[in-house]
């Protein structure tokens, strides 16, 4: 009982491991808004709405910087206990409506990697599309 109890710990700490490895350490850029229930999109066609994962918690900016904690359990990001917001006004209209998709849906995302890009989803209907920041040359 107790080797298939600590195999079964090892699997899950191997498991969730691999999964922020892929997320940490990167600067994951926003580029896309898709909400397919409301048949809306919002595409920027900017670098500074970003998203940096740490160990247990998370950094983003957009026009205002934005923080807290998340834990990874399979395919879920889960941001847990809120989200702390700077007050900053956004000068691009894109932006707010930008902003107020993270603040509304940030709560539990289904996650996947695709080459350089990371899918975050909520429910199949709110998709954000974020690509890998390339290096400044």
């Amino acid at each position: 009982m107790k080797r298939c109890l600590i195999v079964i710990v090892l699997i899950g700490l191997i498991t969730t491991g691999y999964a922020q490895t892929g997320l940490k350490g990167v600067v994951w850029v926003l580029s896309k808004i898709d909400d397919t229930k409301e048949k809306a999109s919002i595409n920027l066609n900017h670098s500074h709405s970003i998203l940096k994962f740490e160990d247990s918690t998370y950094t983003g900016y957009g026009c205002n910087g934005f923080s807290g904690k998340y834990k990874i359990v399979g395919n879920k990001i889960n941001f847990i206990g809120g989200m702390q917001i700077t007050d900053n006004a956004c000068g691009n209209p894109n932006d707010y409506k930008a902003q107020n998709y993270v603040l509304d849906n940030f709560i539990q995302l289904e996650y996947k990697l695709e080459g350089e890009s990371l899918i975050l989803t909520k429910a199949g209907e709110v998709i954000f599309t974020y690509n890998k920041q390339k290096p400044e040359k």
